[in-house]
């Protein structure tokens, strides 16, 4: 994950799919400029989704840009491994 933003990106996600960066920001108690390139981070590693996807080369300037989280047996086994890393397991 990184660190703990990318950590609460992913677990608000998994609350509330389908979100965009304003509330996800906002339950984080974040600025969206904070928060939007932890999301594209996560896309870029397989842990979130988002609609439209990322295409390269191309911005999505002016675009809704719903979030969920994806992978979750992937997600689960990361809070497992760090668990694990940090004695909680």
């Amino acid at each position: 994950m990184g660190n703990l933003i990318n950590a609460g990106i992913v677990r608000y996600l998994r609350a509330h799919p389908d979100s965009t960066v304003g509330p996800i920001a906002a339950a984080l108690e974040l600025r969206p400029t904070t928060t939007k390139p932890r999301l594209d981070q996560l896309e870029e590693a397989g842990l979130v989704i988002s609609d439209p996807p990322a295409s390269a080369g191309q911005p999505r300037r002016g675009v809704w840009i719903t979030y969920s989280s994806t992978n979750n047996e992937a997600v689960t086994d990361l809070y497992l491994r760090l668990g694990l890393a940090i004695g909680e397991y």
